[in-house]
């Protein structure tokens, strides 16, 4: 399999994340190491819908879940497209594979109140605490992802118009408000890192004052949300509570859509069911007929 030129090719052409990569790779290595231990394959044009297939049927029957599963087939997807598109190969086996059914989740999410009264008690007497407080305020404040904050940089806040330009998936570029009050904080923040010397090229830091890596913040938002009520704890979360604060407050789901970056509607759409729940509980306390 030409799985490392496919790498290659995502990255030059469409711009994909590590994280995404990532991904990627452990899917078609996993898949290469069935066809040769199942089939002794290793040809490309060899692999059959039927051997995708069984592949498929392997993963289910070990308990993987069909979230997963669906993830590894638009990896497939994507690998046997460029196949196609180099001429590796005449046709595609992927064509008649179709996902399995998953059940929707229900995004998770703190109260309002609740995570404001949170951001209000963070600690920030130094320049490490005050560091974790803006990687959660900052998470909350614009619902951008966890990659997306790591990769921030000083330059990309611009203090004079209030915001702060984003580098999404397939480095999609967007434009994010920031409140005045986060504005101070990010240009005490700075102010500190400079007056200390501190190089990190990125603009959050580690306790090394390096740049800050995933699994830092990961860590950063479990330690701070402990302290809210609810049971998934992740930078995650605090997109969920962007999103979900933003609809509740009447904003409309094109502009929350754009903000989150996210390509297709329906993606965004995931948050109107907690509002819609809103609405239920609204009317079974209100209205007379309810019962």
């Amino acid at each position: 399999m030409k799985i490392d030129e496919f790498l290659d090719y995502l990255i030059a052409q469409k711009g994909f994340s590590p994280h995404s990569l990532k991904a990627y790779s452990s899917d078609l290595k996993q898949f290469e190491k069935y066809l040769s231990e199942s089939y002794d394959i290793y040809k490309d044009s060899d692999i059959s819908y039927e051997i995708i297939r069984s592949f498929l049927v392997w993963l289910n029957q070990n308990n993987i879940s069909h979230r997963t599963i669906n993830r590894k087939i638009a990896s497939l997807r994507a690998y046997f497209h460029f196949l196609i598109k180099m001429n590796y190969i005449e046709n595609n086996p992927m064509i008649k594979i179709s996902c399995f059914k998953v059940k929707k989740r229900t995004p998770v999410f703190v109260q309002r109140e609740e995570i404001l009264k949170i951001i209000e008690n963070l600690n920030q007497d130094d320049i490490f605490s005050l560091n974790e407080a803006l990687v959660f305020e900052m998470l909350y404040a614009t619902g951008i992802r966890r990659s997306e904050l790591t990769n921030l940089k000083e330059e990309d806040i611009d203090f004079e118009k209030k915001e702060v330009r984003v580098f999404g998936k397939r480095r999609k570029e967007r434009i994010i408000p920031l409140h005045v009050d986060l504005i101070d904080k990010l240009k005490s923040f700075i102010e500190q890192k400079n007056s200390m010397n501190i190089r990190a090229e990125k603009l959050f830091i580690s306790k090394k004052g390096e740049d800050i890596r995933a699994e830092e913040v990961y860590v950063i938002v479990k330690k701070i949300l402990a302290f809210a009520q609810v049971e998934k704890r992740s930078p995650h979360v605090l997109r969920h509570c962007f999103a979900t604060h933003l609809l509740d407050e009447g904003a409309d789901i094109m502009n929350i859509k754009e903000l989150l970056g996210h390509s297709n509607l329906n993606t965004t759409q995931i948050y109107t069911h907690n509002t819609i729940e809103k609405l239920k509980k609204a009317y079974k306390l209100s209205h007379p007929r309810s019962e």
